[in-house]
Parts: structure tokens; sequence; C-alpha cells
């Protein structure tokens, strides 16, 4: 049987860069003991000194895979309203039909 897949989605641009490695690394761990199979940008395979445009081609290339490799859901985390990244993500995956988990409110959406 085939494992969920959640992306995680973060404000990533204009933070302490360490400080947001370890905070999604966090939501990563947590996700996978809950049986997730996760997406963490932060180690989308890109070398550090990589722009945020190629980071956002990677990504969303990712997010919007499809067949057995498709996602089922994607984490907003805290603060994702302040990054443009995080808006375009979520406008994406409400488009493919993603459920949306919000870090705030701990709950599951489905736009349709």
């Amino acid at each position: 049987m085939r494992k969920p897949k959640i992306y995680i989605s973060g404000p990533i641009s204009g933070t302490d860069i360490e400080e947001t490695r370890k905070k999604f690394k966090a939501v990563q761990v947590m996700l996978e003991a809950q049986d997730w199979k996760v997406f963490n940008p932060m180690e989308n395979g890109l070398p550090a000194d990589a722009t945020t445009n190629e980071h956002m081609h990677r990504d969303l290339a990712e997010l919007t895979k499809e067949g057995r490799n498709r996602y089922d859901a994607i984490y907003m985390m805290r603060r994702w309203t302040h990054s443009k990244g995080c808006k375009v993500e979520f406008d994406v995956a409400t488009a493919i039909g993603l459920s949306i988990f919000f870090e705030e409110t701990g709950k599951f959406v489905k736009f349709e």
C-alpha cells in the first residue's frame, strides 16, 4: 500500500537559514512519525547558493508530480502568508486538489 505523501511549505527567504532548517526538520520528523512520506524543501538537492527562482522551479516540479508519485497534502507552516513562495505553493496545491494542513489550526481543509 502506498504511503500518503505530504509537502512542507513554510517561509524561507529572509529567515535565519539554520533556524529555518531546524523548524522544517522538526515538522518532517513529526509527520514521518505519523506515517507520512515527507518532502522537505530544505533538502531538495540544490546547492546552498541556488537562487530563490531555482528553488521554486524545483519545488513546484516536486509538488505537481502525478501518478504514484503525486502528493496527497501540503503542510502550511506558521507565517506562510508572509511568503510569496508559500502563497504560490498554496495556490498550486488547491488548484490540483490537495488537502491542506494548517499548522496554526492543526486541521486539514480540502478546497473543492
